[in-house]
């Protein structure tokens, strides 16, 4: 999986928690691995430390923030607000012959 994968997730608010492992002794390139919201971890492939200090840095600081509390999902919709009937316009026809 690309960082970029991986931070789509993110912005869908599927990600819980993030954290960063190395690929080799010598540290030059690491993998982000993260835990969605189904248990499961997913990762990216290995990439330079500097980029993938990056994502990490990135998803740490959207989940900081809360962004998935402004996410809409199917139960955050009211059922009572939405209009289910395929009702007319409420303007009226002689406003829009008045141009």
């Amino acid at each position: 999986m690309k960082g970029r994968d991986l931070e789509t997730l993110l912005y869908l608010g599927k990600i819980e928690d993030s954290w960063i492992e190395y690929c080799s002794d010598d540290k030059a390139n690491a993998r982000v691995v993260a835990r969605i919201n189904t248990g499961e971890e997913v990762s990216t492939f290995c990439i330079p430390i500097r980029a993938a200090g990056k994502i990490n840095t990135v998803i740490k600081h959207y989940l900081r923030m809360g962004i998935t509390k402004y996410l809409v999902t199917d139960d955050s919709i009211s059922k009572s607000n939405v209009d289910t009937e395929g009702g007319e316009d409420e303007v009226r026809e002689d406003e829009n012959s008045k141009e």
